[in-house]
């Protein structure tokens, strides 16, 4: 069995109230989504992955995601694994 796809993952705090009481108190970061160009406030709900090399480098970029966009990401991610799963077995 193939482990898992790597997708995006939460970075929201598990306690969200505590994480909304930091944000207001040190003032919301904004942030673009990388997919639908939207600004949102606090935390990304996610992130994408680009990997590439240049020469023995490899670099590494996570670009933010807004909550919508992070769950089609995930779940996306998921139906394709899946079904990729089916064709196997």
């Amino acid at each position: 069995m193939r482990p898992p796809p790597l997708i995006s993952a939460d970075r929201l705090d598990s306690d969200a109230t505590t994480g909304l009481r930091r944000s207001e108190a040190r003032g919301a970061r904004r942030y673009e989504c990388d997919i639908c160009g939207g600004e949102f406030e606090g935390e990304p709900a996610g992130s994408g992955l680009f990997v590439w090399t240049r020469g023995d480098e490899v670099r590494y970029e996570e670009p933010p995601l807004c909550e919508e966009c992070a769950s089609k990401v995930t779940l996306g991610a998921l139906m394709t694994w899946d079904a990729e799963e089916e064709d196997e077995g």
